[in-house]
């Protein structure tokens, strides 16, 4: 074996090893009951292909509404409260004496101990965002106990409960769906839509052609799945596929847990969703075809590890790679699995036929994946620490002057995911306006702009971006826009609504006032609404000034004022 081998063996072992402990372990662990006590059904599942990041844990319907009971899964004791306009909005966080943690996310409220608590830090840290965490003692709870309500807050898409379990000590997350086997009807196995072959830049062809190729497929009379065309390759190449899980009662699709992929009847490549680490998460954009995500909204998912992906995935000894490099048919199967055992296959050939193998440089900056690397000229200085790219890549970097009246269009290959925030400087090369604090790095994307800020210094702005791909720099000079709703009815209504929005930076911080007195303006910004109920506890009259400064991310300030009577 080579050291490439030996490392992916280990890991083999590791995995093997952990799924014997996990099994074990769950068998003596106290049993979970479920969060829910309406029948339940997933609209996601654990490791789904979300943008930028593999889903965490389940979503649990709640029948379309807000307001379902949830409870706490097992013993243990509240370790975290979280309040956030963004993310999994209102969470609570339990841990438990097994070493887990479970945790709970969009919910509509808390229970009556648990909200007071979370309010009253609100109030004394005046601000609606709170982190709160907690030992053991303060917040202890009862398998099956009342803890929130369901809800929407957060970056939900709609109604339903975010759950997860996670290891307490290290925060790696575990799907939590063999827990509920037993509450959850799945006999229906996973679905493939398409395959994908991958030709190694400079090293394999697939069809006469050096680019990514999907190949669609087709059914014969007993239903079974075929390619839709011959495929002929020369050299190293990697396949791909985009497919769906299902479960019974919804029409709901999900990700697969279980992708094996044989050559000649010996495993390339075997990846199980089953456990990760929030820092591996974005390897998700190297485990896909990046460019078919961002430009047509399909994922087609990788069974071959590119170079600079350490997320560690794949259980087979090999990098998925597959080489022809004999003019013979290549015999392909794909084994496709869910939590369940349902499983789904699909056989095809490959022919090898000798070709010549181009190499489409796609500019004359290289960037190798496992160094370093910097560029500056052009107006440009971008720094790109080791372990940010998944492969060796090409840049044809420009400018396009008269973008804007302070610096040219910066064009810096084509859009590509970077691992981590990476520095990029940017020459203002008019540095003409006057307040400073307003320019900031936008980037461009499908012609819409992306405020990324930055911070001003002798003519340059600095920003730092997980991308690669186009950017300018521009200035926000227009203040946040703060709009009143039904406010003939807030005194009768008892609550006060306002919808706020920015043009370009976006909102960066509220305040509300009453009579001089802070009060909680909660912020729902999927919708750009902000909102106070009257709260008699904490507030002693309903009436007076009322005033609200809203401020966005280049500093620009609105206010607003009024007399409630």
């Amino acid at each position: 074996m080579n050291r490439t081998q030996i490392r992916r063996f280990i890991r083999y072992l590791r995995y093997t090893l952990f799924g014997i402990l996990l099994f074990t372990t769950s068998l003596h662990a106290q049993e979970m009951t479920p969060p829910l006590d309406i029948p339940l059904f997933l609209s996601g599942n654990f490791g789904e292909l979300r943008s930028n990041h593999f889903h965490s844990g389940l979503d649990f319907k709640t029948q379309g509404v807000r307001g379902i009971p949830v409870k706490s899964v097992k013993d243990g004791f509240i370790s975290r409260i979280s309040i956030s306009p963004y993310g999994y909005g209102n969470a609570l966080y339990i841990n438990h004496s097994d070493g887990t943690t479970s945790v709970y996310g969009h919910l509509e409220r808390f229970a009556p101990a648990i909200e007071t608590l979370a309010r009253d830090s609100q109030y004394q840290q005046e601000t609606f965002a709170v982190n709160l965490h907690f030992l053991s003692g303060r917040l202890p709870v009862k398998k099956g106990e009342l803890i929130a309500w369901s809800g929407n807050t957060g970056s939900s898409g709609g109604p339903h409960l975010h759950f997860e379990l996670r290891e307490t000590k290290s925060e790696k997350i575990i799907d939590p769906l063999p827990y509920f086997k037993n509450k959850i009807l799945d006999t229906r196995p996973p679905e493939i839509r398409g395959i994908m072959l991958f030709p190694q830049p400079g090293k394999g062809i697939v069809n006469g052609n050096a680019f990514n190729q999907p190949i669609a497929l087709t059914k014969d009379k007993t239903g079974r799945q075929n390619v839709a065309r011959t495929i002929t390759a020369w050299g190293a190449i990697g396949v791909g596929i985009k497919a769906y899980d299902r479960m019974n009662g919804v029409a709901n699709i999900y990700g697969v847990n279980e992708i094996i992929l044989k050559v000649e009847g010996e495993e390339v490549y075997h990846s199980v969703m089953n456990r990760f680490s929030f820092d591996d998460t974005r390897y998700l954009n190297s485990c896909i075809d990046w460019k078919e995500w961002t430009e047509n909204n399909s994922f087609y998912v990788k069974s071959f590890t590119d170079p600079g992906n350490r997320f560690g995935v794949n259980r087979a000894s090999t990098n998925g790679i597959i080489h022809i490099t004999e003019e013979k048919i290549y015999h392909l199967e794909y084994i496709l699995k869910d939590v369940y055992g349902n499983k789904t296959t699909l056989k095809f050939n490959i022919t090898g036929s000798k070709a010549p193998v181009p190499f489409n440089r796609q500019g004359d900056v290289y960037f190798p994946f496992n160094k370093e690397n910097q560029f500056a000229g052009k107006g440009i200085d971008l720094k790109i620490p080791l372990q940010n790219l998944y492969t060796d890549i090409y840049l044809k970097i420009d400018t396009f002057t008269g973008y804007t009246s302070f610096a040219p269009l910066y064009s810096i290959g084509d859009r590509l995911p970077l691992h981590a925030y990476c520095a990029l400087t940017l020459d203002i090369t008019k540095d003409i306006h006057p307040c400073k604090s307003k320019y900031g790095v936008v980037q461009i994307i499908k012609n819409k702009k992306e405020w990324l800020g930055g911070q001003y210094k002798e003519g340059k702005i600095t920003v730092q971006t997980r991308e690669l791909g186009k950017f300018a720099v521009e200035t926000d000079t227009i203040p946040p826009v703060i709009t009143p709703v039904n406010k003939q009815k807030w005194t009768q209504n008892r609550r006060i609504t306002f919808k706020i929005s920015d043009d370009l930076s976006g909102i960066s911080s509220y305040r509300g006032t009453l009579n001089g007195n802070f009060i909680l303006f909660e912020y729902d910004a999927k919708n750009h609404l902000l909102y106070y109920v009257y709260d008699a506890k904490r507030m002693k009259k309903e009436y007076g000034a009322l005033h609200l400064v809203v401020i966005d991310k280049a500093g620009n300030q609105s206010e607003f004022s009024a007399t409630l009577d």
